[in-house]
């Protein structure tokens, strides 16, 4: 519509509880009965949660598609660090968590990074509580650091792919 991408067609929704790979032979059969052969040159876009073993079946099913890391799963870990640096259910946790929000729907990863680490810094190597708190800010910068190729919305959002995985879990 006017050049966007609309809604799913030809929507195929499967479920089993068979091991990870499994999901991603039947998408892989499916994409090519659909024309969407690693020959086609056609995009093809995967949004997951960010676990590893997702990121290697995807690379290994589909080595050219666009892999995307659910947006909210990565504002997770945003909120994990805020309560490290933050009261639980404080203005300023929401505050810190809305901004870095922000930053993330644009792509500003680095930003995003910067200020976790300089948040880092701040926090003393000792002392009560420290350690915790220390670990849920150096956690939530692996996570997106690890994944930070796969998280920058602000592109993804300019090409109009998606950024969550809110339609699939819907279906």
């Amino acid at each position: 519509d006017g050049g966007r991408l609309v809604g799913p067609i030809n929507k195929w929704v499967y479920a089993s509880f068979a091991p990870k790979e499994h999901a991603f032979r039947m998408a892989r059969l499916e994409a090519n009965k659909r024309g969407f052969t690693e020959e086609s040159g056609k995009l093809i876009q995967i949004v997951s949660d960010g676990d590893p073993d997702l990121a290697f079946y995807a690379a290994k099913y589909f080595p050219s598609a666009e892999h995307t890391i659910d947006f909210w799963h990565v504002v997770e870990y945003l909120w994990e660090a805020g309560r490290g640096l933050f009261d639980d259910g404080s203005k300023a946790l929401r505050a810190w968590v809305r901004d870095l929000e922000g930053d993330l729907f644009e792509g500003r990863v680095d930003k995003i990074l910067g200020e976790m680490r300089r948040r880092l810094a701040l926090i003393p190597k000792t002392g009560p509580g420290n350690k915790g708190r220390r670990e849920r800010v150096s956690d939530a910068i692996e996570y997106i650091s690890k994944r930070r190729d796969h998280i920058d919305y602000g592109r993804l959002r300019r090409r109009d792919l998606e950024i969550s995985t809110g339609p699939v879990e819907g279906a």
